[in-house]
């Protein structure tokens, strides 16, 4: 029998969710992505209408997929998301611009600056579930493959350090 205290606690990665920041300066666009959303059990929505707290309010609540509007008062969301490129905590959270525009230039230019995509609102509500759980996804797995390479690591360093206390105690006797 051996002890299985040491061993730390399932993942919890396993237990989220399609998490959405919502970052659009209009209301309508924010009431209109969350009827698109509503009922949607795996889908949590969350949104700010101020630029200059999106950065910080994305640290707070983590989400799994950032919906970025271009054209906002203050910061422009080509702006914002270097700004997450630049953040530790969010450089891997996906994010797709939102814009009213369809330009190839501005689409380019998005994905120069780190978005994962780019949609012109209003989408339809079928294609953008599609797009925000895909996204999650791959972000998810990524999350769950870190965890799992993390907890490997540490069992390592266990079996190691067990290791070496045997080794230890067999040429002290």
């Amino acid at each position: 029998m051996s002890d299985a205290s040491h061993i730390p606690a399932p993942a919890a990665v396993t237990d989220f969710k399609v998490r959405v920041l919502l970052v659009d300066d209009q209301l309508i666009i924010v009431e209109a992505i969350r009827r698109m959303l509503a009922g949607q059990v795996d889908i949590e929505f969350h949104f700010v209408t101020d630029a200059t707290i999106a950065e910080a309010t994305a640290e707070r609540i983590a989400p799994t997929v950032i919906l970025q509007d271009l054209v906002m008062p203050d910061i422009d969301g080509f702006s914002l998301v270097e700004y997450y490129r630049r953040n530790p905590k969010l450089r891997q959270v996906p994010v797709i611009i939102l814009s009213a525009k369809e330009d190839p230039k501005l689409k380019a230019h998005g994905f120069e600056v780190g978005a994962n995509d780019y949609m012109v609102k209003l989408p339809d509500h079928l294609e953008l579930r599609a797009r925000l759980r895909y996204h999650a996804a791959g972000y998810i797995s990524r999350l769950q493959r870190d965890e799992a390479l993390a907890l490997l690591r540490e069992c390592q360093q266990q079996l190691a350090e067990a290791r070496l206390a045997l080794q230890q105690h067999e040429s002290s006797t």
